[in-house]
Order: structure tokens, then C-alpha cells, then sequence
């Protein structure tokens, strides 16, 4: 039996944890502009993709070191680019980010993946 050309393999649920500024939407030099703007940029790849991911049935996290009480308006700048996400962490600091995470025995790829992308330029475009 012929496999259908849109059939894809099972997947295996994965998890984005993303930042905001500079990696998912054009990062604002100033707090006080960024308070103020009602739409951002999205950065290349970033609505795509996330639409992808969701649609896989993956789970988004946002990142952002942002306060809490930015909450209302870091959601509305992210609907308005059109990027998708099912929670965000906020107030996580702007320092060195270490994920950590265990591996099965046996394993024959890693459980865990990090990317560094330039600030303002790459957005998701590598990411897959």
C-alpha cells in the first residue's frame, strides 16, 4: 500500500520555551516604548512557525524577562503579530538562561536543545 504524500510519522510532543524581545518580536530599545506599543514586529519565521508548532499539537512557552504587570500588553502585542503560545513565564531576568532536563537510558538523541539567535534578525528562522 502507496503512503499518502501529506501522511507525516507520528510526532513526539515537544516543548518551545521562547523569548519575546529580539527572538520572537522586534526589540524595543526603551521599556517605556515597549509599554506603549500596541504592535510589535514579528521577527522572521516567528508567526509561522508557532502556528506550525501549535497546529502539531506542541506546547508553546513564552520567556521574557518582562514584569508581570506587562502581562495584558505583552499578550496583545503577541495576537497582534499573530504568534501563538499556551503560557508565558514573565519576570525571569535578562541573565544567562540554563535548561535542564533528564535523558533516558539508551537514548539516541538528546532530550534537550538550546539555540542562540541574533538579536532583531534571525527570529525562528533556523529553528525547527
Amino acid at each position: 500500500m502507496k503512503t499518502p504524500e501529506n501522511f507525516r510519522e507520528p510526532h513526539e510532543r515537544r516543548t518551545y520555551f521562547l523569548d519575546v524581545d529580539g527572538t520572537l518580536l522586534d526589540y524595543v530599545l526603551t521599556f517605556e516604548e515597549s509599554m506603549k506599543a500596541e504592535t510589535l514586529a514579528a521577527l522572521p519565521m516567528a508567526r509561522e512557525k508557532t502556528q506550525e508548532w501549535h497546529c502539531r499539537g506542541d506546547e508553546i512557552i513564552i520567556t521574557t524577562a518582562r514584569p508581570e504587570s506587562m502581562r495584558k500588553v505583552t499578550e496583545r502585542q503577541l495576537h497582534n503579530a499573530g504568534i501563538v503560545f499556551n503560557s508565558m513565564i514573565m519576570g525571569i531576568g535578562s541573565g544567562v538562561r540554563i535548561l535542564v532536563n533528564d535523558v533516558r537510558e539508551n537514548a539516541t538523541e538528546p532530550k534537550a536543545l538550546a539555540y542562540n539567535v541574533v538579536r532583531n534578525v534571525d527570529g525562528l528562522q533556523f529553528i525547527h
